[in-house]
């Protein structure tokens, strides 16, 4: 395929579209402050502006309840579950490469597991065994 991906195209343009709501949204703003009369957007906006406002007074008081002990004990409780899931997908994935032959063989020459012959790739490994014959 030559040229920009259609993907492309749709990312450009919702990115330009964006940029012009936000323009007309800050010019609407503007006017209504000016003015002093409000827009059609803030009349769409009347109507969930009860909710908005629980919510955020719900968040107020949830937020005043976290002292130090609290936010340590809440801190430690998210790294836990965050852990958890992030072990149980190192496990998934460990797992998944062990099932793959040649990866258990990568994982033996690096560990050192296995014969080390004299041609080996590595000059390391090619020195450890020359040491090992020399020693017996």
């Amino acid at each position: 395929m030559r040229g920009i991906p259609r993907v492309m195209y749709t990312t450009i343009t919702i990115f330009y579209v964006s940029i012009l709501g936000i323009a007309a949204l800050i010019f609407l703003k503007r006017r209504e402050v000016l003015t002093g009369r409000a827009s059609f957007v803030s009349k769409l906006g009347e109507g969930s502006d009860h909710i908005f406002a629980a919510f955020f007074r719900g968040m107020r008081r949830g937020i005043s309840y976290i002292n130090k002990h609290t936010f340590i004990a809440l801190a430690q409780w998210i790294a836990f579950h965050i852990l958890v899931h992030v072990r149980k997908l190192y496990v998934e994935v460990k797992h998944l490469w062990l099932q793959n032959v040649h990866t258990r063989k990568v994982l033996d020459m690096v560990r050192g597991k296995g014969e080390v012959k004299k041609h080996g790739v590595s000059f390391y490994l090619r020195r450890i065994s020359g040491e090992e014959k020399e020693k017996k």
